[in-house]
């Protein structure tokens, strides 16, 4: 497998790495951050992707990508934000390629990766521009909480409805109910921002 700095330790948080580099711009920082994750990354690629030398072009894409797109977010949790993100690269670039998806799993971990993105179909270059954080507070707090927890943090349906101590079918209709607000109100501004 692919590794961007070998066998040199690092005792700085995720959050510290990533400061060094929005601020910065520290290239080992980022190579550093990288390569922490890369078991993440290269496993989600071969998930979606199914052959290793898709799933290692698509790293060291990846890789290229965040040099640009670290500096235009400000994220919380690297590691929830890096598994959204690696996962629409590769959802996107199948798309683009136009081959079907097929994945062999059980029924439990298909809850928790039913939906690709609570956007939708709008792309992750939408998304780039600052429409989701525009939009995601507009969510009740219940749908939002539930986005959260099912997107963000890769939860399943059931797991949330432990956690939050309401009905499965409750739950679910948060999630599609918030998914589906997301979208109108995503749309909307990029209606807005076309009319201006």
């Amino acid at each position: 497998m692919l590794r961007f700095l070998r066998g040199r330790a690092d005792a700085a948080s995720d959050a510290a790495l990533l400061e060094r580099f929005q601020v910065h711009e520290d290239q080992e920082a980022l190579a550093r951050l990288f390569d922490r994750h890369l078991e993440l990354i290269y496993g989600l690629c071969l998930r979606y992707l199914a052959t290793e030398d898709r799933a290692e072009d698509a790293v060291l894409a990846i890789y290229t990508e965040l040099v640009e797109k670290l500096g235009k977010h400000d994220i919380h949790n690297f590691r929830s934000w890096l598994h959204t993100y690696v996962r629409n690269h590769c959802l996107m670039q199948l798309r683009r390629e136009k081959h079907s998806l097929t994945v062999e799993t059980d029924p439990g971990f298909m809850q928790s990766e039913e939906v690709v993105h609570p956007i939708g179909e709008t792309s992750w270059e939408d998304m780039r521009e600052g429409h989701l954080d525009d939009c995601l507070p507009t969510l009740s707090e219940q749908q939002k909480t539930c986005i959260e927890l099912f997107y963000y943090q890769g939860k399943s349906y059931k797991e949330i409805a432990e956690d939050r101590a309401e009905p499965l079918g409750q739950v679910r209709s948060n999630i599609q109910n918030g998914r589906r607000n997301l979208r109108l109100c995503i749309e909307a501004k990029m209606r807005s921002e076309e009319e201006h």
